[in-house]
């Protein structure tokens, strides 16, 4: 396996539950340069298995990936079974841990987004996790009202009913 000697290094460190390592330390772990990707995309450090070697290399080791900086070129190394990560179907996360992967994500937003956070908070209780559960919650009904709204107000009506239109779809094959 090509990441292997990364899969190596990170089961050798038994005694550490997290590892803060530059793009440049773990190119030379695995004595060749990371990708173009691994540098400009977050996806490249995700947590996935399936169609991603180097992911597996982490993960087989019984690590994840956190605190992403790609702007600084780090990323830290997790153990997998000391969070309470669970990978899969059926995956099951506890409080603490689904705190942390929140906490990290929101740590990159911009402070009238983190306001808007808060001030749910504020207003409906709860946590910033929760909160940004909710807001994303509106927004994507507002988003789905508004798409609702332009197609009533730009698209005519049709005489068409369902089936004259299935039917139509039908004679046309």
């Amino acid at each position: 396996m090509k990441y292997e000697p990364l899969l190596r290094y990170l089961e050798a460190r038994g005694d550490s539950s997290m590892i803060r390592l530059s793009f440049t330390q773990i190119a030379d772990i695995l004595g060749f340069g990371l990708p173009a990707s691994a540098r400009r995309h977050q996806a490249w450090w995700s947590n996935t298995r399936e169609g991603h070697s180097h992911a597996a290399a982490w993960l087989e080791a019984g690590w994840k990936t956190e605190m992403l900086d790609l702007a600084g070129e780090q990323v830290s190394f997790v153990k997998a079974r000391a969070t309470g990560f669970a990978e899969g179907p059926g995956a099951t996360f506890d409080h603490q841990t689904s705190w942390r992967d929140a906490a990290v994500t929101i740590r990159g937003l911009s402070p009238a987004a983190l306001r808007m956070i808060d001030n749910h908070v504020e207003q409906h209780g709860g946590d910033r996790a929760g909160a940004c559960s909710a807001l994303l919650e509106q927004l994507a009904a507002d988003r789905l009202q508004a798409m609702f709204d332009w197609f009533q107000a730009h698209i005519p009506p049709s005489d068409l009913d369902s089936v004259d239109l299935i039917r139509e779809d039908r004679d046309a094959r």
